[in-house]
């Protein structure tokens, strides 16, 4: 038995006949489901797959190359040359790729694009550290944004849209935190970093007339809050393994907690439905949060809520694993006897216990809530 299709067309014209749809936005509309619909999607564990095959590729011809002496490794400019060619490369396979029948042999194509892609960058950036001094500050980071820019658009896979412009969001963290000759807190460069990175993947995220082509530096952004979390989520000691001293977690747990409200304000379709009593109640719960210290926990939570409004699984399934890691983390890092701690864990749970109950009595988990 087939399953029944609809073409986009008369999908848009039912929703304008139904009053669902403003006059005049039908060819706009149908540009976008198109669009969208077109857009290959793999599997999350193709896509992991393929991630994996790509780094092992890249390593392995790497290591030939050093082995066999073809390549200059201390030549910045030797390494930038072969990078550039390398890029150049894959640029060519990845615009060839839309063009190739579907198959094996375009599944090989655009595998073999995406590792001439990364060798490329690899080299390039390599190249380029050498060249300008690997003291020099910010190198790295400009260096992959730089590559990054250069291949984005004809990337052809998501997953490198992803990747690059999280790694340059981790160089620039990393570059905050290991320069120890600049005598300054990196407390306040690393909410900045937050701050931005939360704007870019609210801003490209949270809006559905954003191009799908720019998602994924959304996702990368998102990523890079996550890895910053994680530093935080280390421990009352988090960041002295680099800078030397403690970084101070409230800069960016304020930021987070602002953007886990806006964030349910935003799933529950609007700021003005804060007001409502469940959702004044999620509100505090994020305060809370941000008072006993567990940047992780919201931060598991801000993913889970994104994932399922956006009906995106990866989210999804990215924030049920971190809930129970931040968890563990929150627990773990607290300066408390193994007594304490299981007092404060039996409490927890009392509590959540007990949200439950006034939830379900209040009515409201019902989707028909009033």
């Amino acid at each position: 038995m087939t399953r029944p299709t609809i073409d986009a067309g008369t999908l848009v014209a039912a929703w304008t006949a139904s009053g669902a749809l403003p006059q005049g936005t039908e060819a706009a509309v149908v540009a976008a489901l198109r669009a969208d619909a077109a857009e290959e999607r793999p599997p999350l564990h193709l896509k992991i797959l393929a991630a994996v095959g790509t780094f092992v590729a890249t390593v392995f011809f790497l290591t030939f190359l050093v082995i066999a002496d073809l390549i200059s490794f201390d030549s910045g400019g030797n390494l930038l040359g072969w990078g550039l060619a390398f890029i150049a490369a894959g640029i060519v396979l990845s615009l060839a790729l839309p063009r190739a029948r579907a198959g094996m042999g375009r599944d090989v194509l655009a595998q073999t694009g995406f590792t001439a892609l990364a060798l490329g960058k690899v080299m390039s950036v390599a190249g380029l550290i050498i060249l300008a001094g690997a003291d020099s500050p910010w190198v790295p980071t400009l260096a992959i944004l730089a590559v990054t820019i250069l291949t984005y658009p004809v990337s052809a896979t998501s997953l490198d849209r992803v990747l690059s412009p999280y790694a340059a969001g981790v160089a620039a963290m990393l570059e905050i935190l290991l320069r120890r000759n600049s005598g300054t807190d990196p407390s306040l460069a690393i909410a900045a970093l937050f701050t931005l990175a939360a704007g870019i993947a609210g801003l490209l995220l949270l809006s559905h007339r954003v191009p799908l082509a720019l998602r994924p530096i959304g996702t990368a952004a998102l990523a890079l809050m996550g890895t910053i979390v994680c530093v935080l989520a280390a421990g009352q000691d988090a960041g002295a393994w680099a800078s030397g001293r403690p970084l101070d977690a409230r800069p960016v747990e304020a930021v987070l907690t602002i953007a886990l409200i806006g964030v349910i304000g935003w799933a529950a379709g609007g700021l003005d439905r804060l007001a409502r009593p469940p959702l004044l109640a999620a509100a505090a719960g994020a305060i809370l949060l941000a008072f006993v210290g567990a940047p992780g926990i919201s931060f598991a939570l801000l993913v889970l809520i994104v994932g399922h409004a956006l009906h995106d699984v990866a989210l999804r399934v990215a924030g049920i694993l971190a809930l129970p890691v931040f968890l563990v983390l929150w627990y773990y890092g607290r300066d408390m006897t193994f007594l304490e701690k299981s007092a404060t864990l039996v409490g927890s749970g009392l509590l959540l216990l007990a949200g439950q109950v006034l939830i379900a009595r209040a009515g409201w988990d019902r989707e028909d809530m009033p």
